[in-house]
């Protein structure tokens, strides 16, 4: 990667930048979608790009927060719970994810250029809560109640889910960068919502499936 650095930089083919954005589940052109998400899903960090001709590698590392809406059922759990009830609970995560893309210019004109790029990313993620829809009260078999609070804990994360992405891209003026990428999940982000002690009230087995399948919109600016 030295070498290579080293080559690109004699090049002058290194630039380096910010770049903010958000994330959503669809893309949409609505000044009301994206005004919301910036506001709920915002996305900001710093990105590099060496270039070779027309070919270049771009890492990031960006920071982003995510909402997970999940809807179950208490019963038939180690706690004997009776009865059914139908309990609705928000993950919140905070997230530095960080893709290394693999892309080529497929149009390159004085003022815009359009490119094409794809490549893993690893998400780490940094902090998480469990927010309930209000506070529950239980009764087991044995008619004790049992408390679950509107803030609950945090679940345990896995130190790494891997993700892959790919999306197309603009520079505009050699100095502003448009990125359109779509992250398909490979890996949960937790390890199980199982191992957890929440288990001992819910049953989370049509529930564990966290991976992260979002669009990705950042403009940056290029220093170099």
């Amino acid at each position: 990667m030295l070498m290579l650095g080293s080559s690109a930089f004699a090049l002058g083919g290194i630039s380096i930048g910010p770049k903010i954005g958000y994330q959503t589940s669809k893309l949409s052109y609505q000044k009301a979608d994206i005004k919301s998400g910036f506001q709920n899903h915002m996305t900001f960090g710093l990105f590099g790009r060496v270039s070779f001709g027309s070919i270049y590698v771009q890492p990031e590392v960006l920071y982003f927060k995510t909402e997970n809406v999940f809807s179950l059922t208490a019963t038939n759990v180690s706690s004997g719970l009776l009865p059914e009830e139908n309990v609705t609970f928000t993950l919140n995560a905070a997230n530095l994810q960080v893709p290394v893309l693999v892309g080529v210019k497929v149009l390159d004109l004085s003022i815009v250029s359009l490119r094409a790029q794809a490549g893993p990313t690893a998400n780490f993620t940094l902090a998480s809560q469990t927010l309930f829809d209000k506070t529950y009260s239980l009764t087991g078999n044995n008619n004790e109640t049992i408390t679950i609070d509107e803030n609950d804990e945090a679940f345990d994360t896995k130190a790494i889910a891997w993700g892959f992405q790919a999306g197309i891209g603009a520079d505009i003026l050699g100095k502003i960068t448009l990125d359109i990428n779509y992250n398909f999940g490979l890996s949960k982000v937790f390890n199980t919502l199982n191992n957890t002690n929440l288990n001992n009230y819910f049953d989370f087995s049509n529930v564990d499936n966290t991976k992260q399948n979002l669009f990705m919109v950042t403009v940056g600016y290029k220093f170099l």
